[in-house]
């Protein structure tokens, strides 16, 4: 069909065309959403019973299990640093290969080290949790290899016309194995094998998974450049060290402004990390332990699926800075419907008790939270990995993640006082006699939230043109170019020196 055709014909096929796109993007780019989907499978599955796991099949205690979940995603957090500079150096499919053969090690020692332990080695249970926790942190190195692998994946893949539609797909198939993790895995299998048994089944079942995520690894043509001025030589990598590719990108200007950038957005990227440290909690609570738990697990997923298959010929008419700040905005936003009393939800027919108005707040604040995220969790990936030089896409992608893994822990020591303070077991019976002041109440802490939220879009708003930029590629590549006249001019000086000495 002609583009004439395509702009004036019906709605529905002028709405499909913009999907056409993707044509030019090649097998490598649906061979690494595969693997995106497969690895996002066996990551889902696994942090929904996590905890549950290690309490109810490996015996660990209470106050270990959940410990030892933020360990791994802390574990993950450290170990990104390092493997981005690995892939930059040795090419994709021997960094594929490196991580998935930890990922795929780590998780079998974890599914099964508590009985091999106990039944191969004679050891108790708690002796046994040993080689769980050893399961983990393999795990947790090889779970690191996949995100800058992948990321930089979609960028070599794709073409920069069909880079924000290739960027929109990768977090599409990321959240249709979220939403299909916990519905049509984790349910099942529990509802089958039980409540302990089923927990095993969970977690190896996963680890198949990874496997077929490794397999579709093999079938990438890593020598395959979607855009072929992107392309470095093997020669120009080979002879790098990951320390020296460290230092050389810390010290760029560009990676400077970026990681400004992305300290100024912490205040909203802090709300999602709330779904796995706050929230549940949260949820029991207020409403009680028959919460609906895996339904508004997956509810948040299903938006964001739905939500990018409608919207992405929409989205892609907008700038991705604009994108961002607007997503940002939205998802902060969505913190107003918990901060507001429940008791507001009154005049909404049918609410009657401070159960049905939580319940409806949740409800709320799950689906705004989730339009805002799909305006701006794939137009920060895909920002990312414009800023970075082609020889360094990698090491961008790996050492962007350095906010984040200083905010984890803040954000679980503020989570946790705030929750044992406003939001303790015990707290629903007090608000149902209406016993309790706003700045005692669990809708302090969402205020509280909010405004560390809002914070991140007012502040790209007020900087906007200094770290964040309507063009990174252009840019990096000026401010690339300043780099190498600045070094010229300093070698010239220095030559200059030592001839006059």
């Amino acid at each position: 069909m002609s583009d004439t055709n395509t702009k004036t014909g019906n709605p529905i096929t002028r709405y499909f065309s913009e999907f056409g796109v993707l044509k030019e993007c090649g097998k490598n780019f649906w061979l690494t959403n595969f693997i995106q989907f497969f690895d996002g499978l066996a990551y889902f599955t696994l942090i929904i019973v996590f905890a549950l796991f290690l309490n109810k099949y490996c015996g660990f205690r209470d106050a270990d299990a959940p410990f030892w979940v933020g360990m791994y995603t802390l574990f993950l957090s450290m170990f990104v640093f390092a493997v981005g500079t690995i892939c930059d150096i040795i090419g994709l499919k021997r960094t594929y290969a490196i991580g998935f053969a930890l990922l795929i090690t780590g998780r079998a020692i974890l599914g099964l080290g508590s009985d091999f332990g106990m039944h191969m080695l004679g050891l108790s249970q708690d002796s046994s949790r040993y080689i769980v926790m050893g399961g983990i942190a393999i795990m947790s190195f090889g779970s690191a290899f996949m995100s800058p692998c992948i990321t930089t994946s979609i960028r070599r893949f794709t073409t920069k016309r069909a880079r924000p539609t290739g960027f929109n797909f990768y977090y599409l198939f990321m959240n249709i194995g979220a939403l299909l993790a916990g519905f049509a895995i984790v349910d099942p299998l529990l509802a089958w094998k039980g409540d302990v048994d089923g927990l095993q089944w969970v977690v190896n079942l996963g680890t198949c998974c990874s496997v077929c995520a490794f397999i579709f690894t093999r079938f990438i043509n890593e020598d395959f450049f979607a855009e072929p001025d992107e392309k470095v030589s093997r020669h120009e990598t080979s002879n790098r060290r990951p320390l020296k590719l460290i230092c050389e990108v810390a010290k760029e200007r560009t990676f400077q402004k970026l990681i400004v950038f992305l300290l100024l957005t912490l205040g909203v990227r802090l709300v999602f990390t709330l779904q796995f440290l706050v929230m549940p909690q949260y949820y029991t609570r207020t409403i009680g332990d028959d919460f609906q738990l895996g339904f508004m697990n997956s509810l948040n997923p299903f938006v964001i699926i739905t939500g990018l298959i409608v919207i992405i010929p929409i989205i892609n008419k907008f700038s991705t800075v604009k994108l961002m700040i607007s997503g940002m905005s939205i998802s902060a936003a969505s913190l107003i419907l918990m901060a507001i009393p429940p008791q507001c939800y009154f005049i909404v027919p049918g609410i009657t008790t401070i159960s049905q108005a939580y319940y409806v707040a949740i409800f709320l604040q799950i689906l705004v939270f989730a339009f805002g995220e799909l305006l701006f969790s794939p137009r920060f990936s895909e920002y990312v990995a414009r800023v970075a030089p082609k020889d360094k896409v990698a090491s961008y992608m790996s050492l962007s993640a350095l906010p984040m893994f200083i905010a984890k822990p803040i954000n679980g020591v503020i989570g946790g006082l705030l929750v044992s303070y406003l939001c303790y077991d015990g707290i629903a019976a007090k608000m149902d006699t209406m016993h309790i002041d706003f700045w005692h109440s669990p809708e302090f802490m969402w205020t509280i939230y909010l405004i560390m939220a809002v914070i991140s879009p007012l502040a790209i708003i007020l900087t906007k043109g200094m770290f964040v930029t309507e063009n990174p590629e252009a840019d990096a590549k000026k401010v690339s170019d300043e780099e190498e006249q600045e070094q010229a001019a300093e070698a010239v000086a220095e030559e200059a020196a030592l001839e006059n000495e």
